[in-house]
């Protein structure tokens, strides 16, 4: 029990770093100290590893289930379960969010595809790369369940049981499937791990048809900007948000991820590398969202080192997660009295697509507003052209003089 009782304390180190309240630091150490470690001493656990971790969990959610627990301790349990894990298996411990359902796949399968992350897909935009993980682990797993732990005998009918067994999940996103894959085996066949062809394996299927959402009307953007309570600091902040996604176009994670080494204030413009493509770019600080952003940053940001512009009000003051940012824009919709249905696109992203068609409707050249927009594909814009209505009214071409046989059409 040395062993575990020592990482315990290093778990509690890492939190009082955080940093985290005396309450919160508390808390876990009661489900540390008071719960995990008499758990690993009446089982006779020496090591605390990922499988052991999983199997207190799944025993902890199973007794929330019943009714024996409360939620939110099993969900503490968890976390504190998930960092007594990391610390043991000499991983480094991140305060975040994690997945916990994740199929732990076996030692050789699991240093495969770290090594397939950490050489190929590093050079991917973050959430590209988070998709081809998840669906490369997806592989594997389906693999080791098919009692196959050597790549050498992979064959493509393996590829097609997979790509069949994972398809009635994934009917609008096989594309993604397909081209995941088809990079891992390429990465495979590279390195000397396996050899088969991804080429003849995969087919890419045809793409689906991509449903244009529309954009916020005047209307709309300005209930939504006249429904923050801009009186208290998370007012202040969630404001400043919006006027920022309104007004330059910049993508829920570039504005999250925004310092203040970010914005020149003395030229009145942000530098951001976005995210997505990794690409730079420089977009206007118009004097709205300047005022916004200096309201917030000296009249409602707590006081904390963090470099992030946008933080949590509640300890550790890091940086606002996006959820936090899909609940901005749910709490703005339900102040607003405007209605909001899955998939009607009222998402966060709809301040973008707002941006966009402004600078259409405005004139702007389709080509500039990808630019200004930080698309890495000219196309990419033209959809805005789409949502600019009295525009392609004025495109549409006098039918009067074609004849009609037919009565309803007459």
């Amino acid at each position: 029990m040395e062993k575990i009782m020592e990482a315990t304390e290093s778990v509690l180190t890492f939190l009082r770093k955080v940093p985290l309240s005396d309450s919160t630091i508390e808390q876990y150490k009661t489900h540390l100290c008071g719960r995990i470690v008499p758990y690993c001493e009446a089982n006779g656990i020496e090591d605390f590893t990922d499988a052991v971790m999983l199997a207190y969990i799944d025993g902890q959610m199973s007794k929330a289930k019943q009714g024996e627990l409360n939620v939110d301790h099993v969900i503490h349990r968890r976390k504190a379960a998930a960092l007594l894990a990391d610390c043991m298996q000499g991983r480094e411990l991140i305060w975040g969010r994690k997945n916990y359902k994740q199929k732990i796949l076996c030692g050789c399968f699991n240093n495969v595809l770290a090594h397939y992350d950490a050489c190929v897909l590093q050079r991917l935009a973050r959430n590209t790369r988070q998709g081809y993980i998840c669906i490369t682990r997806q592989f594997l797993a389906y693999l080791e369940q098919n009692s196959i732990q050597d790549f050498k005998k992979l064959s493509a009918e393996n590829v097609k049981g997979f790509i069949l067994a994972v398809a009635p999940n994934r009917k609008s996103s096989m594309a993604q499937v397909t081209e995941a894959l088809k990079k891992f085996l390429s990465y495979m066949s590279d390195t000397g791990i396996a050899s088969i062809n991804a080429e003849q394996c995969l087919l890419t299927p045809a793409p689906r048809n991509k449903k244009l959402y529309p954009c916020l009307t005047d209307k709309e953007a300005e209930a939504i900007l006249s429904s923050v309570d801009r009186s208290v600091p998370i007012g202040k902040r969630d404001y400043a948000i919006i006027m920022l996604a309104l007004w330059t176009g910049l993508r829920r994670v570039d504005i999250l991820s925004l310092k203040r080494s970010d914005i020149d204030w003395n030229r009145n413009v942000i530098n951001v590398v976005q995210e997505k493509t990794d690409v730079g770019i420089q977009t206007e600080l118009s004097p709205g969202v300047g005022n916004a952003i200096a309201d917030y940053i000296l009249k409602g940001r707590p006081e904390t080192d963090a470099p992030y512009i946008f933080v949590r009000h509640l300890k550790p003051y890091g940086r606002l997660s996006d959820t936090c940012a899909n609940d901005l824009m749910d709490r703005a919709l339900h102040k607003s009295g405007i209605s909001h249905e899955a998939w009607d696109g009222k998402s966060f992203h709809a301040f973008r697509r707002t941006f966009g068609t402004r600078l259409v409707r405005a004139g702007v050249p389709v080509r500039s507003v990808g630019e200004m927009l930080g698309h890495t594909n000219p196309d990419s814009a033209k959809r805005y052209v789409a949502l600019d209505i009295d525009g392609l009214r004025l495109c549409c071409m006098d039918i009067s003089m074609f004849s009609s046989k037919k009565a309803g059409l007459a």
